[in-house]
């Protein structure tokens, strides 16, 4: 009974398929963070909506592309609000009015001589998603201009208002916010519960 001969090229080929299909595996390629938060700069300049009617509102987007989904809103009659200082790719990060990050064009907001508010010059990035708690749901927590009971008020959060921004870790008790109108602040972290973040 006559065998039949494997070719020494075809079996070369059949080891060298099974290696590279079995061999060692591939790197997974590093997946990249969430849209707009790959390096969202501090937000210690202060600025105004501009160049649009006094009735009318400029889009917060999640990201500094046109395209990108918008997360809220910043209107004309919200006045002073704060900013990273210098724009990315002509967009601006900011918070919108009801707190949530994000990017406006640069093109719509007039940067201002003064500062946003006292107690703002080394506010930490608002990077963590907070509640207000253990309130009525008819109930509000003051926003102050700095980390201490006695100082002045700047607004409030509503528990209505859901979530918002802030910052990831508490500063003497107290976490830096922006308040239900989009002014920077600080609110007591007794009366704030931290949904998602570090």
């Amino acid at each position: 009974m006559l065998e039949k001969q494997i070719p020494t090229t075809l079996t070369l080929f059949v080891i060298t398929a099974w290696f590279v299909s079995f061999g060692t595996p591939a790197k997974a390629a590093p997946q990249p963070l969430p849209s707009g938060t790959e390096s969202r700069p501090a937000l210690t300049c202060s600025y105004r909506v501009a160049h649009v009617r006094a009735n009318s509102f400029l889009n917060v987007r999640s990201s500094a592309a046109l395209r990108s989904h918008r997360v809220g809103k910043l209107k004309v009659s919200d006045g002073r609000f704060a900013g990273a200082c210098r724009p990315t790719n002509g967009w601006v990060a900011v918070n919108s009015s009801r707190g949530k990050p994000g990017w406006a064009s640069g093109e719509y907001l007039r940067k201002t001589k003064d500062a946003p508010s006292s107690g703002t010059e080394s506010r930490p990035a608002l990077s963590c998603t907070y509640r207000v708690a253990h309130m009525r749901a008819n109930g509000f927590l003051n926003v102050r201009s700095s980390a201490a009971r006695h100082s002045s008020l700047v607004g409030k959060l509503k528990v209505s208002d859901g979530r918002f921004a802030g910052a990831c870790q508490p500063t003497n008790g107290w976490v830096a916010v922006n308040s239900s109108q989009g002014k920077p602040g600080w609110a007591s972290a007794k009366y704030l519960r931290k949904v998602t973040g570090k």
